[in-house]
């Protein structure tokens, strides 16, 4: 039984961290809100994380809307 459950968590992490919230599939509103944060694109990231299937157009759009909207800086 402590077998099984150790596996469980362990299957269930790994579960966690492959893909997620930031795998789609709203591109727009992934790369909007990495504008609004100026993260720099992370398409690429996002693509080698969730298997390629980023919607690079969508994903520049937003970035663009989310990057004109940002806050401006704390100085």
């Amino acid at each position: 039984m402590r077998r099984l459950t150790l596996l469980a968590v362990v299957v269930l992490a790994g579960c966690a961290g492959a893909g997620g919230v930031d795998c789609g599939p709203d591109w727009r509103a992934i790369g909007e809100r990495d504008g609004r944060i100026n993260a720099g694109s992370q398409a690429e990231r996002y693509a080698s994380r969730c298997g390629g299937k980023v919607d690079a157009a969508a994903y520049d759009a937003g970035y663009a809307e989310g990057f004109s909207r940002r806050p401006p800086p704390n100085w």
